[in-house]
């Protein structure tokens, strides 16, 4: 198989969920389903775990003991670091870019969660990723002088391999799910690179669906700049050149960025209410919610056929959203 040569560990336990939305796919006019990565056994679920499989499977198979992992205090990657390394027995530190919370604070959502599971966590201060990644580095540095074995997640490549994997399974799901349609269009965020590009690269094995990426962090030239070296990384690391390129199947919209990331939008917070109230099912503000968003409006406008299914691609993260109580006060 594509993957068997590449090192992995077991953190997802099979299949995630491919079910209808009947309730808004009724209120579209619509054919549409969820891809429902945010239901995992393993630390509350999410696009990273599918990743987090070949981060750790690496690491093992050099030895490694201990795992560094950076991101803002609400990061979802940190989250799912700290709970994959629980359930495989290797130390994790976990590093913020944030200042150190104030004596008495109370942590939420995310924040909660790493407090429980009881990892290490270090703040480098307010600053980019560039000088966190140095400071990172740093870390692991002074654990190797004492001995340890640190592993860095985060290399691109590695992590893109979680969603070839995705890709694929979720080639077979759309082959038994009764949309009485083909799955035809795939909703999914564009950010940071190795989801979105992974998902591409197995698509591109098969072909038959467009992926609509809605931007949630850069502009087309800078996404499009990071997903095709990744791209290129996942050909060179698999051994395989897929026939079709990764903007033969893809559409781009920018528009639903807004102020930039981690900035909501209104529709976006629109977005999560109708989800709620027509599903019964939750998305954060930072990334699902602008995908929705963007669903949901290429459906008003008419711009997705309704025989041709549309699969919404829930990449999980829904704890941040106890972090994110500020952004609906006006309902609270």
């Amino acid at each position: 198989m594509l993957l068997d040569s590449q090192p992995r560990i077991r953190l997802i336990g099979g299949e995630t969920p491919l079910e209808p939305a009947e309730r808004l796919s009724r209120m579209l006019g619509i054919p549409l389903c969820f891809k429902r990565d945010d239901l995992m056994s393993l630390g509350m679920g999410g696009n990273k775990v599918r990743s987090l499989e070949f981060w750790l499977g690496e690491a093992l198979s050099r030895g490694c003991d201990t795992i560094l992992v950076g991101g803002l205090p609400q990061s979802n990657l940190c989250r799912l670091t700290a709970a994959a390394c629980a359930k495989a027995g290797l130390s994790c530190i976990i590093v913020h870019n944030a200042a150190q919370p104030a004596h008495g604070s109370v942590p939420q959502g995310n924040a909660l969660l790493n407090r429980l599971m009881g990892v290490q966590t270090l703040y480098c201060g307010p600053v980019d990723e560039h000088r966190r990644m140095d400071f990172i580095r740093q870390q692991a540095a002074s654990l190797g002088s004492l001995g340890k074995k640190p592993y860095i997640i985060g290399d691109p490549v590695t992590g893109a391999l979680g969603y070839v994997a995705a890709a694929l399974e979720l080639c077979a799901q759309a082959g038994r799910l009764t949309l009485q349609v083909p799955l035809r269009h795939i909703f999914i965020s564009a950010s940071a690179g190795p989801t979105e590009t992974g998902l591409l690269f197995g698509l591109c094995l098969t072909g038959g669906v467009t992926v609509h990426l809605v931007s949630v962090e850069y502009d087309e030239a800078t996404f499009w700049s990071i997903a095709d070296e990744i791209f290129a990384g996942l050909e060179q690391r698999l051994g395989i050149r897929p026939p079709l390129r990764p903007r033969e199947i893809a559409r781009f919209y920018g528009q639903y960025l807004g102020n930039g990331y981690g900035v909501p939008t209104p529709g976006a917070l629109d977005a999560v209410r109708t989800l709620a109230r027509a599903e019964g099912i939750f998305v954060e503000t930072v990334y699902n919610a602008k995908v929705l968003h963007g669903l949901l409006d290429q459906a008003h406008q008419g711009a997705l056929p309704p025989d041709e299914g549309v699969c919404f691609y829930h990449t999980g993260g829904t704890p941040a959203l106890f972090g994110q109580a500020a952004q609906f006060m006006e309902e609270i």
